[in-house]
């Protein structure tokens, strides 16, 4: 049996105190644990080598450790990274339903210009009955010959 180092299980009790090392006979690796209020102890992480092989737990897990823990932020920051979520977030939901609006207004310009013009009041074109005006004084062609 192998014991883990007495100055990591110190540094693993100082980033918490439910935190625990011990040797797993069957996977021949140290395993890290987190004691529960009730029931067993829960594996955490298993310390292993770069290539899988056996090493002992060293300052390497216990940064891996720190690096895993949420609450380790402070809470200021948390809420600074909260409110930019929450900032892009709604920055994405204005665009999408502007682009939602922009999609369901998307018709012919033909249908959407007599609809303008009555909501505006003014007079309305007909799309399918459109008389052309006919031109004042004498056209291009007529002043070419």
């Amino acid at each position: 049996m192998y014991n883990p180092d007495r100055v990591f299980v110190q540094d693993l009790k100082r980033l918490d105190s439910k935190l625990g090392c011990y040797y797993e006979q069957n996977h021949g690796h140290f395993v890290v644990t987190y004691k529960r209020p009730i029931g067993d102890a829960v594996p955490v992480m298993m310390v292993k080598n770069d290539d899988g092989g056996f090493r002992h737990p060293d300052k390497r897990d216990i940064e891996r450790l720190k690096e895993g823990d949420n609450h380790r932020v402070d809470p200021v920051t948390r809420v600074k990274i909260a409110a930019a979520y929450m900032e892009r977030e709604r920055e994405l939901q204005r665009k999408r339903r502007k682009d939602e609006i922009r999609n369901m207004t998307k018709d012919d310009k033909l249908q959407l210009a007599p609809r303008i013009a009555k909501l505006a009041g003014g007079k309305q074109n007909s799309v399918f009955r459109r008389v052309e005006p006919k031109p004042k004084g004498k056209t291009v062609n007529q002043l070419k010959k």
